[in-house]
């Protein structure tokens, strides 16, 4: 696991976090999932992609980046989810197949669970059908759905297919119509309109957006200036913040809470003074203008200058 993909997942694990994703996606923001309805599941997933038989070299295991499971009530209905998250830092040209994999899976252990369960409870019972004694899974069960989300922490726009019928070969409706679609649910920084922000309940919201903008510097220092939550950031946030676009933001040690408006600012500076610094030492190498001349250009003083020039002569 890289150092994005480490830093997105121990992100999203929190469970505020994790059902801020769920509220906005699922819910349009409103707070149906609490954190104290979240509970942990195991990721790791066994698939036969490719098996025939029961092979073990055939066997390739499979890790969710997070899985969990929640207990909601909506319009007096009490809700079994199964949720997963999948970060990514990059397109994944198979997206659709992947997480139908992944779903597919958890569907499959949920028959097989059943099945186990019925085989334990009713070794002697006469009552069930043969098409029941044979699936293991009976005419009354019900499974509990599975909801994959995908986030794509990057300022690029998701150019990767959205559904399973974008990479078929064909686009035939004829034939496609009898191909059951796979979607993936993604949310992609890209495609949040601003005022959507306002829909998340956490910090993943000031991310999110940083993201958005990342890559526009005027839209950024707009974003730094005029929003007051950017200058007071949780560390683990900002720490965030500065990975993902991969950032040069440098933050005191000893803060928890960074003013990132400041430390965009101090990154600017630093990386201006670098810029003026290597103009200074390419016009000292050569050699045809005095020091007040590459003070007047770099906005360096002359002591800098000459400290540049001492350390080129040795």
């Amino acid at each position: 696991m890289g150092k994005i993909d480490a830093r997105t997942h121990e992100y999203l694990s929190d469970n505020r976090r994790f059902a801020d994703v769920i509220n906005y996606y699922i819910y349009d923001g409103k707070q149906v999932v609490k954190p104290d309805d979240l509970h942990e599941m195991d990721a790791s997933e066994i698939v036969f992609p490719y098996s025939k038989g029961n092979n073990k070299s055939d066997v390739i295991q499979k890790y969710r980046d997070i899985l969990k499971c929640a207990c909601t009530m909506t319009d007096n209905k009490v809700n079994y989810l199964i949720l997963g998250i999948e970060n990514q830092s990059e397109i994944h040209y198979a997206m659709p197949v992947k997480n139908m994999l992944y779903d597919a899976e958890q569907y499959t252990k949920q028959v097989l669970s059943k099945a186990k369960k019925h085989r334990k409870n009713n070794i002697y019972n006469n009552m069930i059908t043969s098409g029941e004694f044979l699936s293991g899974f009976y005419k009354d069960d019900k499974l509990v759905p599975v909801i994959t989300i995908v986030v794509f922490w990057s300022a690029d726009e998701w150019d990767g297919p959205k559904d399973l019928h974008s990479m078929m070969e064909t686009d035939d409706t004829n034939i496609l119509k009898y191909v059951p679609n796979y979607k993936i649910n993604l949310i992609s920084p890209y495609s949040i309109n601003d005022f959507e922000f306002e829909k998340f309940n956490s910090s993943l919201a000031e991310v999110l957006k940083y993201i958005k903008y990342s890559n526009d510097k005027d839209a950024l220092k707009n974003i730094l200036e005029n929003d007051k939550v950017y200058e007071s950031i949780d560390r683990e946030t900002a720490e965030l913040i500065r990975d993902v676009p991969g950032s040069n933001l440098k933050f005191e040690k000893e803060k928890e809470n960074i003013n990132m408006c400041k430390a965009t600012e101090d990154m600017e500076k630093e990386a201006a003074e670098k810029r003026a610094k290597e103009i200074a030492k390419a016009l000292l190498d050569i050699g045809n203008n005095s020091y007040e001349e590459i003070s007047r250009a770099t906005k360096l003083q002359i002591e800098e200058i000459k400290s540049l020039a001492e350390k080129t002569a040795e």
